[in-house]
């Protein structure tokens, strides 16, 4: 058999998925069983991943911060650092805490806090939570750390109807919300 060079994605779904869209190329070591024999193989892959979350997508179109293309980023990147504190924390919903369990992964979320660095994420993560407005904590959380589209979110905080209106009311509280973190984590000015 010969080698054959691994397919990236095409121009085609690179185009279509933007600024989102991530190659990342990654080998991996496999047992082939040829008859009673096993041997070790490199396998090399490539992947795309595609970041297209709320955050990421009002990000990529600017809507973070219309006029300032770089507080734009640095709001979203005040949300990815609460994000990942968040999961750091061992505090993401789906991956959630068991007490009963002990674990030896560093960052692995299904047992007791087994390392510092969780418990010094969660100081991270509370510590960030409370630079943000009270008001503003829920909404923040449901789009930044659960992936909830912003349109919902404005219906639930406003009980507005209208998609215009209930988007423009979360994305404000958004900002808010982003700038408090972002002052919090030093990306803009106070």
């Amino acid at each position: 058999m010969g080698q054959r060079a691994p397919d990236g994605p095409s121009v085609e779904r690179l185009m279509q998925a933007g600024g989102a869209a991530r190659i990342e190329t990654f080998s991996e070591t496999v047992e082939i069983a040829r008859g009673d024999k096993f041997e070790e193989a490199t396998v090399e892959l490539v992947r795309m991943r595609l970041d297209d979350g709320p955050l990421a997508r009002l990000r990529d179109r600017n809507q973070l911060d219309r006029a300032d293309k770089a507080r734009n980023f640095a709001l979203a990147q005040a949300g990815e650092k609460y994000r990942e504190a968040f999961f750091r924390a061992g505090l993401d919903p789906l991956r959630s805490l068991d007490p009963s369990q002990e674990v030896s992964a560093p960052y692995s979320p299904k047992g007791l806090w087994r390392c510092e660095s969780q418990i010094e994420n969660l100081q991270k993560f509370r510590a960030a939570r409370e630079s943000v407005p009270e008001d503003f904590r829920e909404p923040l959380a449901a789009i930044v750390l659960e992936d909830r589209e912003i349109v919902d979110v404005g219906r639930e905080v406003g009980a507005y109807r209208d998609a215009k209106l209930a988007g423009a009311v979360a994305l404000f509280i958004l900002r808010r919300g982003l700038t408090a973190l972002a002052r919090h984590y030093r990306l803009i000015a106070p």
